[in-house]
């Protein structure tokens, strides 16, 4: 009877042994033969990992090919939490990264280093995704990682292309800068991940798409030990490098007028009024875009705010045009025929106008020229900048017509004022006030005749951009042709024509010439016998003051020179009754340059 137990429990004990057996066949059956082909897919993917590769920026060049924005290369520290262990050596990691040339802060303490990556070890998604350590670093530092790479399990990088800039000249309002992307624009199937940069400002922003490229993969050879072998070139993307972009400055005139224009807080531009192409366009004070190759300081960020660095003065600063607006007002008294040419004003230095919540008391308007002009007409005022001529005109043409503010308004527009000129680059509107405008910020009982002098020579509530101001000098060296300013080389502008007489641009033009050609003239200091140079002078007071500080010094006008025909527009701020003269002296260096460059080829 124990003979037969010990059979049937040998039975049973070899039937369990024979079924594991066939369970363990089975299995290598199916992982050696049905599913091998798959996991040889799954072995060899396993030896590689895909790191996003960031393509170089298009390079901006100036009009005659000189780089004036490149791309030098930095890197990015990243580790892989799938392929750290506790071999890697922190304290020689971040000695090394310590030591670098580095722009960026890192990401993550030396303290919390290995528990963070360990962290992201543990996620079963996480722990595929490299861990970004720190941004912008050298390559003297790439090599010296990469030398003791068998420290560092799971340590790979990645190529940051940044911008590079000259030192001179800064081009900074022009070009704009770039920041790290926000964070509203990284999001699913978004172009842009975290780290990412973006142009933010200028060129860099306008073209953005076009000068980022589309971005590459780079599928590194990773061994079971952790330690990137390489990069596997027939498996990875490769990026398309962004397109390169030409503009129209001119990179010596440029930096010139950066160099005369740095001890003031202004704008210069220049342009060739015939194409639209601006040549040189400065905002002081300017910055530094070297200072944006990584995370700018936040002492120098606040610093420049405060003293409005990051602001272009040519485009969105808004100033009062002061007389230069007389050529406004001109275009409007000649073309509508509301004063001829022979009809004069007497200026004694100052101009009346009965208050009539007053009447005891008139309301004085003053001329610049204490002493007066005696009697004057419309070319010798424009000549001499007359206040009290325009005074006078302006209140006797109110007087036939009330919202005599409108037709002023109509031809500022159609002059350039009050809208956007259509330039590349970020610009504000200006403002040229009409009789709606009035009524809402004066209330109802406006029109009031106290408006009208000041508002016909560029004070009260008028408000214009440099660039506005050159494209109205534009526009009269065109003599009504209107060309869009713009900052492309080789872009096809669409040019329009205003309905003005022929008649109305010999009358500026002459009045213009004679500002700098007749000893009489407010900018004769500019008269140069080698060109043929017109221009406008104007001054205007930035707060309401009696006294001669706080005054706009500016100039605009154009110059013919061998066939071709420059226009420049000055200003400056903060000067004083000693210092206001300072956008003339600016402009007659500018001209003097330019005659003597084209002398010299």
């Amino acid at each position: 009877m124990l003979k037969n137990n010990n059979i049937k429990k040998a039975k049973v004990l070899n039937q369990i042994v024979l079924l594991i057996f066939l369970l363990i066949l089975s299995r290598y059956f199916f992982i050696q033969v049905l599913s091998k082909q798959q996991f040889i897919k799954s072995a060899s993917d396993n030896k590689y990992t895909d790191v996003e590769s960031i393509p170089p920026r298009g390079i901006i060049y100036d009009r005659s090919g000189t780089v004036l924005v490149s791309n030098r290369n930095t890197f990015s520290i990243k580790i892989y939490p799938n392929h750290f262990d506790d071999s890697f050596n922190t304290d020689l990691f971040y000695k090394i990264i310590n030591s670098a040339d580095k722009r960026s802060k890192l990401f993550i303490s030396k303290n919390e280093f290995k528990g963070h990556i360990n962290d992201y070890k543990r996620n079963t998604i996480k722990k595929y995704k490299p861990v970004t350590i720190i941004n912008f670093v050298d390559f003297k530092t790439k090599a010296l990682l990469s030398e003791n790479k068998n420290d560092f399990p799971g340590l790979v990088f990645s190529i940051n292309p940044s911008r590079f800039y000259q030192k001179s000249p800064n081009i900074s309002h022009v070009l704009g800068y770039l920041r790290p992307v926000p964070k509203d624009s990284v999001y699913d199937g978004s172009y842009y991940n975290i780290n990412d940069i973006i142009g933010i400002d200028g060129i860099e922003r306008v073209y953005e798409k076009k000068l980022r490229g589309k971005k590459g993969e780079e599928s590194h050879i990773i061994n079971t030990y952790g330690k990137d072998l390489g990069i596997d070139k027939k498996r990875s993307i490769p990026y398309v490098p962004g397109d390169d972009l030409y503009l129209t400055i001119d990179n010596d005139l440029q930096a010139f007028i950066e160099n005369i224009l740095s001890k003031y807080t202004g704008s210069i531009i220049c342009m060739n009024p015939q194409n639209g192409q601006i040549l040189a366009m400065a905002s002081a004070p300017d910055y530094s875009l070297s200072q944006f190759i990584g995370p700018l300081k936040y002492d120098t960020w606040q610093t420049w705010k405060k003293e409005k660095r990051l602001v272009n003065r040519s485009t969105a600063g808004t100033y009062h045009p002061g007389s230069l607006y007389k050529l406004v007002t001109s275009v409007m008294f000649l073309d509508k025929q509301m004063v001829g040419n022979e009809d004069t004003v007497f200026c004694n230095g100052k101009f009346e106008l009965e208050d009539q919540s007053n009447p005891n008391k008139p309301k004085i308007f003053r001329c610049w020229k204490e002493e007066g002009h005696g009697n004057i007409n419309l070319h010798n005022a424009i000549v001499q900048s007359c206040n009290v001529y325009f005074y006078d005109m302006i209140l006797k043409n109110q007087e036939i017509n009330k919202y005599i503010i409108n037709d002023l308004n109509k031809y500022a527009e159609k002059l350039g004022l009050n809208q956007k000129v259509g330039i590349e680059i970020f610009e504000k509107s200006g403002r040229i006030p009409d009789s709606d405008w009035m009524e809402i910020n004066y209330g109802k009982t406006w029109p009031k005749k106290g408006s009208m002098p000041n508002l016909s020579i560029g004070q009260g509530s008028n408000a214009v951009t440099p660039l506005q101001v050159i494209n109205l000098i534009n526009i009269i060296a065109n003599r009504g042709d209107v060309v869009k300013p713009t900052l492309l080389l080789d872009k096809k502008i669409n040019n329009s024509r205003l309905n003005i007489s022929k008649y109305v641009w010999d009358v500026i033009q002459n009045s213009m010439f004679d500002v700098v050609n007749q000893e009489i003239g407010t900018a004769y200091y500019l008269k140069d016998e080698r060109a043929i140079i017109r221009g406008k002078t104007g001054t205007a007071q930035t707060i309401s003051s009696s006294t001669n500080d706080q005054l706009l010094s500016w100039f605009g006008g154009y110059m013919e020179l061998n066939e071709q025909i420059f226009s420049i527009v000055v200003l400056v701020e903060d000067t004083n009754s000693e210092t206001k003269s300072i956008a003339k002296i600016l402009s007659k260096e500018i001209f003097n340059f330019i005659i003597e460059r084209n002398i010299n080829e």
